[in-house]
């Protein structure tokens, strides 16, 4: 069953409140100061690229983030099978910057597509789907 932009956005939430301490970790062991501005170069490495690698990580590897395994959600090629790391590149990476682009609108598109698909998830040709049971 496709899972609905309602769950997914809840999973989106519970990840951010994992990657925000971790965010913070970064920046106080970067010796970058919390309060003050940071540059784009400090953005990248401190927030952006730990951000894509948990999100491609975790969906290469389970299939899911914390997030969407508490939710008890899972990313799928569109034939069923597992994301392999190409697709998960392509669409945490590629898709999803892709999506947040245009004011999110690529996020939006999910409440109106048929099978719940953002862009990112017709760029890496994916559904989240509502886990039927344990992995095997």
């Amino acid at each position: 069953m496709v899972a609905s932009p309602w769950r997914r956005l809840v999973a989106s939430l519970v990840d951010g409140l994992i990657l925000a301490p971790l965010s913070l970790l970064l920046r106080v062991l970067a010796g970058v100061d919390l309060m003050g501005p940071t540059t784009l170069i400090q953005d990248f490495f401190l927030q952006g690229l730990p951000t894509w690698a948990y999100y491609a990580g975790f969906t290469a590897l389970y299939g899911a983030t914390p997030g969407k395994m508490a939710l008890g959600l899972r990313v799928v090629r569109l034939d069923g099978d597992r994301v392999d790391w190409l697709t998960a590149f392509m669409r945490e990476v590629v898709g999803k910057t892709l999506s947040a682009l245009p004011l999110g609108l690529g996020y939006l598109w999910a409440f109106f597509h048929p099978r719940r698909q953002a862009w990112h998830d017709l760029i890496a040709d994916t559904l989240v789907v509502r886990r039927a049971g344990p992995e095997p």
